[in-house]
């Protein structure tokens, strides 16, 4: 019978030591959220915390809605071409390019955006491309080009970064103008 009323005491104490921990694991990120403490100024770094979740979220979210399918204008010259007056009107301000640098307004990005012929950029899928140029990025300063842009011009974007290692003196010109 004492044995019983123990086992049920520790039963107890343990559900409620699990619900006061949940708790508390509950609370503290909406005091931190709700009091202000975390500061959400683009000029203060992100902490390694933020960056690491951050990066995991909009990855594993473009990895679930990213398409496998194959670029349409792939190594078509004429949608390099396009690609490259679409990259400048939209994208080299704050990507920048080989040879080519970011603008001032970059500098306030926070997250900075990356140069798109770093390797894991170009590692990346067209669909994945693709999906990013179309939905943007939320909370990095990348936008979302669907609402304005139609796909074929997307695919002609996507075309022209993966044309970015590749660049001639004449394109390099163009993008610095």
């Amino acid at each position: 019978m004492e044995d019983r009323q123990r086992t049920k005491s520790r039963m107890i104490q343990f559900i409620s030591g699990l619900i006061v921990g949940l708790l508390i694991a509950a609370a503290v990120p909406l005091i931190l959220l709700f009091t202000g403490t975390l500061n959400m100024a683009a000029s203060q770094k992100p902490g390694q915390l933020e960056t690491k979740f951050g990066t995991l979220a909009w990855k594993t979210s473009m990895l679930k809605r990213a398409s496998n399918i194959k670029n349409p204008y792939a190594n078509d010259p004429r949608a390099i071409s396009r690609g490259l007056a679409l990259f400048k009107q939209n994208c080299v301000s704050c990507h920048g390019a080989s040879g080519v640098p970011k603008s001032a307004i970059a500098k306030g990005l926070n997250p900075p955006a990356p140069g798109l012929d770093y390797d894991y950029v170009q590692d990346l899928s067209d669909g994945q491309l693709f999906w990013i140029v179309k939905n943007g990025i939320r909370m990095t300063g990348m936008p979302a080009f669907g609402p304005s842009h139609q796909d074929q011009e997307i695919w002609q974007t996507v075309t022209f970064i993966r044309h970015l290692l590749d660049l001639s003196p004449e394109e390099k010109t163009v993008l610095h103008q």
